[in-house]
């Protein structure tokens, strides 16, 4: 009897060990699966914002300019088409405007700076529609909280050419 007591327990220790081995594993591939989720995140935001930031720097041309103007148009169009709001902010000469508006207003022969104004991130995410508030200034967080980009600005540099 009192060896079929202890077997009892041993078994019993046993059940519980399987138990906690089996739970740490199970939150080990939910963390696990997580941090694959974020890295997979950073690796969307780096491809979109890609097809922008190809265009930015401090003596770009108009031709860059409006080419830049056309792939904005094209994300936030496609964006809306579906039901995403990572809408892209243009901020022309310290004013939020249009891309078609700032194509429109662009020189041929003057050179532009395109860059994002600054690294930080507002607390909206870019696929929710209603928490997405127009930015106002240059110093408005540029970069939803995914990382999309939310803010390009182009600034014209030499103003000599009319």
């Amino acid at each position: 009897m009192e060896n079929a007591s202890k077997a009892l327990i041993i078994a019993g220790a046993i059940l519980i060990s399987i138990l906690i081995i089996g739970l740490g594993v199970y939150f080990y591939n939910m963390a696990a699966s997580a941090g694959k989720r974020a890295n997979l995140d950073s690796q969307a935001a780096d491809a979109h914002n890609g097809q922008f930031t190809s265009y930015f720097g401090n003596s770009q041309s108009a031709t860059d300019v409006k080419n830049l103007m056309q792939t904005v148009r094209s994300n936030n169009i496609t964006s809306q088409t579906n039901g995403e709001t990572a809408k892209i902010y243009i901020i022309y000469n310290t004013k939020v405007t249009e891309p078609y508006e700032v194509s429109a207003d662009v020189k041929s022969g003057s050179t532009y700076k395109i860059n994002v104004p600054n690294d930080t991130s507002t607390d909206e995410d870019s696929n929710d529609t209603n928490s997405i508030k127009k930015p106002t200034k240059s110093t408005d967080p540029a970069f939803y909280s995914n990382g999309y980009i939310r803010i390009i600005e182009v600034t014209r540099v030499d103003k000599t050419t009319k």
